[in-house]
């Protein structure tokens, strides 16, 4: 059996079935929204079950095909086991902070630490497996280390700014993992439906990164920054090609990672334009989108002339690098297009505030310098705030001594009487 033309075939597949879906959904939404409107809430989680489940089977299926096809070829199995690896620590990890979240938040925050842990003691063997493919494979002096190392290295500190400049939210929240969970599966899911493929690596596709923005924009920087590492990871099982571990980096979770600021404007509400039309969240939307992919461009021209300058067709690496990896532009454009189309329905933005939490801040004066920070959610060990009661007969004996123990102190309506009388 040619595993490539079947691979070719289930995402003309998946094409059509997502096309078929999205007509669907939109008809059967229309008809709840219209005529049995308390219900649409649950046809959303119903659509949202749905579009997941199709997203994890695709993502499955791909999988195992793609190990069939590529297992045996050299010694890629020393990169592709690693890898899968730290994305099945990842996927784990998100189920056992979301059956942790059912229980109470300490539980929570130690299957975090677990996975982070876990996950970062895959990267190192990640790392280490890369280097002996390279090894073996003899990738050897094609390629400037120097110049690699130096851009991973500055990306890495960018993506950690980037990182922080996002509002401060809870990590371990249920519904961003979810969420998360989901623009991922999807994306991954619509990276298969390829339009055009390239000989050394890329492809333009059909908006496989609008999930991920829209998650950006739904659920702020901090959140998405880690949602796109893990798709970037993600995208080295769907089309490997790397030939040292510094190039991965690029090529792969850091050049992904830079999508995560695509929903920087729309968390700081930069955008406050006055008008008939709600153009913020179009605009905020688009700049967001502009400036993340032209991060993930800049990733993949450095990659490009450090690492596949002998790929060169022309007497420039920097010139070939620069049109070769302008497909990015390319799929910016489609996703950018649909993109700004939902960006314009009022009851997608309305719907995508109701769900995500992305610009609304928490008030400075409301959080507490306590350890047990609260998520939004509430869990079985969270104690409910239970005013002090005072002994009505100490309101009653003694008032100005009771006031001047408790600062709120509650004044009876017979002590009040009694004042107005004197």
């Amino acid at each position: 059996m040619d595993l490539d033309a079947l691979f070719a075939d289930l995402g003309m597949a998946v094409l059509y079935l997502v096309i078929s879906l999205l007509g669907l959904a939109v008809a059967v939404g229309a008809v709840v929204f219209f005529f049995r409107r308390e219900k649409f809430g649950d046809f959303k989680k119903y659509f949202i079950g749905i579009a997941a489940g199709i997203a994890l089977c695709a993502l499955t299926v791909f999988t195992y095909i793609k190990v069939a096809s590529d297992i045996d070829k050299n010694s890629y199995g020393l990169v592709f086991y690693p890898v899968l690896a730290e994305i099945v620590i990842a996927v784990a990890g998100m189920l056992a902070i979301l059956i942790c979240s059912l229980f109470n938040k300490k539980a929570v925050k130690i299957a975090g630490i677990v996975t982070a842990t876990l996950a970062l003691g895959g990267f190192i063997a990640m790392m280490v497996e890369m280097t002996k493919y390279y090894k073996i494979n003899g990738a050897g002096d094609n390629f400037n280390l120097v110049g690699l190392i130096v851009s991973a290295v500055v990306f890495m500190a960018l993506i950690a700014i980037i990182y922080f400049i996002g509002d401060k939210r809870s990590i371990s929240d249920t519904r961003a993992i979810v969420y998360g969970a989901i623009a991922i599966a999807m994306s991954f899911a619509l990276s298969y439906i390829r339009l055009f493929k390239l000989p050394q690596g890329g492809s333009l596709t059909l908006a496989s990164l609008l999930p991920l923005m829209i998650y950006c924009c739904m659920f702020g920087t901090r959140r998405g920054t880690i949602a796109c590492l893990i798709y970037g990871v993600l995208q080295a099982i769907q089309d490997p090609w790397i030939i040292h571990p510094m190039q991965f980096l690029l090529d792969y979770p850091l050049a992904f990672g830079m999508v995560g600021i695509s929903g920087i404007f729309i968390e700081k509400k930069v955008f406050k334009i006055k008008s008939r039309v709600d153009v913020n969240n179009v605009l905020g939307f688009a700049c967001g989108a502009v400036i993340a992919i032209t991060g993930r461009y800049i990733c993949h021209v450095l990659s490009g002339i450090f690492a596949f300058a002998s790929y060169s067709t022309m007497t420039s690496a920097l010139a070939y690098s620069l049109s070769y990896n302008s497909f990015a532009f390319v799929d910016l454009a489609i996703a950018m297009a649909a993109g700004i189309v939902l960006f314009m329905s009022k009851a997608f933005v309305s719907q995508m505030s109701k769900s995500g939490d992305a610009g609304k801040r928490v008030a400075a004066e409301s959080v507490e310098p306590d350890f047990d920070d609260d998520d939004g959610f509430v869990y079985p060990d969270d104690e409910v705030p239970v005013q002090n009661e005072i002994d009505s007969a100490q309101i009653t004996e003694n008032p100005e001594d009771t006031c001047a123990v408790e600062d709120n102190c509650p004044v009876s309506e017979n002590t009040v009487s009694e004042q107005l009388r004197l």
